[in-house]
């Protein structure tokens, strides 16, 4: 399976922490700190605040906590339930015998999250585009999204479509769409093809991150996504240049070709992307799970 069943409970609840830290957290424009100003606005006293805090008066650190079982408000949706994840990401349907995994929950050590409402999430989207874009992490980000979302669409007025290397959901009366984009060096490379990308030997051609980003422009939310492609412990292929006659194949470390795909993700989000209109997140390693 693409994705280790033990992920599953990671993936929905970082969907859920991410959609509190896009609609209710701190002010997070991005990650790579652009700055911009902006005036300051006041809460009114009586504002209703997204979730209950505990100790802290003003705002909730999300990020401080642990994971807790819940067999009450656990899962959020059965694999069998979402006609829109793939079949070889299902842990139930392969065999696995047990379903404790799918009831863990993120708890902030000083404040409690908000269940998850479909409903309002839609609403937030309105009329917006959502982009996740990577590998396999986002990929199960994404689905787990759509699962969480389409319980609360009816059947005419939701739409899946795929137009590799591009995934997209709709949930058609919001005007709002969930979309993901396979891209797992986020620069061009010779695993682009969604599903054939198993490759040991990989070759990445550096300053082509435009190949795919002019996909992501539209994005209102953007969620990005890129490491252990890179960090296989063996060299990159790299090629560099700007046409035939010109180019040149070289070997790079896995570190350094990492670090150059990441800065030309920063370039292109600076030049690109209006920190007044568009949330950039980046999504940070994750366990190693098989790819």
């Amino acid at each position: 399976m693409e994705f280790s069943s033990s992920l599953y409970f990671i993936a929905l609840s970082s969907v859920i922490i991410f959609v509190i830290t896009t609609f209710y957290g701190k002010n997070f424009t991005n990650i790579f700190e652009i700055s911009i100003q902006q005036p300051h606005q006041q809460k009114q006293e009586n504002e209703k605040l997204p979730f209950a805090v505990g100790k802290t008066e003003k705002e909730c650190d999300i990020f401080n906590g642990s994971w807790v079982y819940d067999n009450i408000s656990r899962p959020m949706f059965e694999e069998h339930e979402c006609p829109f994840i793939e079949k070889k990401m299902m842990c139930q349907a392969h065999g696995r015998p047990d379903k404790g995994y799918q009831h863990w929950r993120w708890q902030p050590h000083n404040c409690s999250l908000p269940s998850f409402n479909a409903t309002f999430m839609l609403e937030k989207l309105r009329g917006k585009t959502m982009i996740f874009v990577g590998d396999s992490l986002n990929r199960g980000q994404f689905s787990s999204m759509v699962c969480l979302l389409q319980r609360s669409i009816p059947q005419h007025a939701k739409s899946f479509e795929i137009h590799e290397p591009r995934f997209i959901f709709k949930a058609k009366e919001y005007n709002a769409s969930i979309e993901f984009y396979w891209a797992p060096f986020l620069l061009e490379s010779n695993c682009d093809n969604f599903y054939y990308h198993r490759l040991s030997d990989r070759t990445v051609r550096k300053g082509s991150i435009n190949v795919h980003a002019q996909h992501w422009k539209e994005a209102d939310i953007l969620v990005v996504d890129t490491y252990i492609w890179w960090m296989t412990g063996l060299k990159l292929k790299i090629i560099q240049g700007k046409g035939k006659g010109e180019e040149e194949m070289i070997n790079m470390e896995g570190e350094d070709a990492y670090r150059m795909g990441l800065k030309e993700l920063v370039g292109w989000v600076e030049k690109n992307m209006d920190p007044r209109k568009t949330r950039v997140f980046f999504v940070t390693m994750s366990p190693s799970h098989p790819m």
